[in-house]
């Protein structure tokens, strides 16, 4: 907890001199997440969405933290405010993807990654957090595929 509360005090001088900053927000909504804090995650994001109305990953990280049932209205309000956006397209394809709805994933998936090539696996974020330490920088892409693989399974497990 001590950590937690020294990435609170970080986070809030932070967002007090960047306040639209929408990794800022997320990583504050991260770590309050990953320590089990999902009141303080739920107020954090909605103050995130404030001050970043129009951040695509904002709103792709607000749909995944939603429950289950309102996925669908919360994937609705990021389509409203920012359609265009990689983040939200590739939210709403695995909102697609959890309903078994491949055809559909499939398509916005690839929609996704027509508007921004970079989300592809060897620029995304879950790709270059495993690819980058220095113990997996001489793997072969084999080899870090299948432990990025595991992280999003331990992630969607968590989800769930």
């Amino acid at each position: 907890m001590s950590g937690l509360s020294g990435a609170r005090a970080i986070h809030t001088m932070a967002t007090w001199k960047n306040p639209q900053s929408p990794k800022l927000w997320l990583a504050a909504v991260r770590a309050e997440s990953r320590h089990g804090n999902k009141k303080e995650a739920d107020i954090l994001m909605a103050k995130a969405l404030q001050e970043c109305p129009m951040s695509g990953v904002l709103w792709a990280a607000s749909i995944e933290m939603v429950s289950r049932p309102q996925r669908k209205t919360k994937s609705m309000d990021a389509l409203k405010r920012c359609d265009y956006d990689p983040h939200v397209i590739a939210a709403v394809a695995r909102l697609f993807w959890h309903e078994k709805e491949f055809e559909k994933a499939r398509n916005w998936f690839n929609r996704a990654v027509t508007l921004s090539p970079d989300i592809e696996p060897k620029h995304g974020e879950k790709w270059t957090a495993v690819s980058e330490p220095v113990e997996n920088s001489h793997q072969p892409v084999e080899a870090i595929l299948k432990k990025v693989v595991v992280d999003l399974g331990n992630e969607e497990s968590a989800f769930v």
